[in-house]
């Protein structure tokens, strides 16, 4: 079963707790000579964001413990524009993953206002290794738009 494959069973989020927007919530993965790219769109500004980080939940093809009681993360970050901070908001969410070793089990945005956005992430500890180590997230090809009501983001990772 290839990484893709194992990216479609990673559980994450309750049924209609992020995609809201009928059914056009979504990631894919980019191919790149070194990199890998994930392209994110929702129709909120806000489930584009979730949509990325899911992304880098399926390409780290991770697990948290089973049986454990979840503990609630909150953060802010920010940044002068949305492309920008999509960078910080991943860098930050791979630094919980791999430098804080807890696994998301939901991600919560409160909204992205004024270059700030605020997340509230449930998680259990990470259980074993990752399949796949990100080192970090560039600003190569970066690009966040909205167009005809529906909000798309392009970042690349160094793998």
């Amino acid at each position: 079963m290839d990484f893709q494959q194992k990216a479609r069973q990673i559980p994450v989020g309750k049924p209609g707790s992020v995609n809201k927007g009928g059914g056009k919530a979504a990631f894919r993965f980019l191919e790149h000579t070194a990199d890998m790219g994930i392209e994110a769109q929702a129709p909120t500004c806000d489930e584009m964001f979730v949509q990325a980080g899911k992304a880098i939940l399926a390409l780290l093809a991770g697990h948290g413990k089973a049986n454990c009681a979840s503990r609630e993360v909150m953060f802010d970050v920010a940044a002068d524009d949305l492309e920008e901070l999509l960078v910080v908001w991943l860098n930050e969410l791979l630094y919980l993953i791999q430098a804080k070793r807890v696994w998301p089990q939901e991600i919560f945005l409160d909204g992205v206002h004024s270059g700030v956005l605020k997340a509230r992430i449930e998680v259990v500890p990470l259980e074993g290794d990752l399949e796949r180590e990100i080192k970090a997230v560039t600003y190569h090809h970066l690009l966040v738009s909205s167009r005809r009501g529906l909000w798309r983001a392009r970042v690349y990772l160094d793998v």
